[in-house]
């Protein structure tokens, strides 16, 4: 699978999450202290936009209705069968790249 450049490590700051688009797929790319990840941009709640939502303590909480997932598995905290679809995420110098299929 391919990937693809979404943003430079210094445009993520701890606790940011912001929108990217890797191909033609619309992420929620974020920073959990050191650590990054990309899931879905639409919570599968009411399709919030998670970009405007917040990274706390571990998870990223839709900014409609409060609902935690975790930074490190995509799943809800309350229902572990509802989870973000997650995408890989690599740092190449200075250059965030996230991998989505064909």
């Amino acid at each position: 699978m391919p990937w693809f450049p979404v943003a430079k490590l210094a445009e993520v700051r701890a606790g940011d999450v912001i929108a990217a688009t890797a191909g033609e797929t619309e992420v929620a790319l974020g920073r959990d202290g050191e650590r990054l990840f990309a899931v879905q941009r639409a919570c599968p709640h009411q399709k919030g936009d998670l970009t405007n939502g917040i990274v706390a303590r571990g998870h990223l909480v839709c900014p409609h209705h409060g609902w935690r997932f975790s930074t490190t598995t995509g799943c809800l905290d309350t229902a572990s069968n509802v989870c973000l679809v997650r995408y890989p995420v690599r740092v190449t110098g200075d250059q965030i790249e996230i991998e989505v299929g064909t």
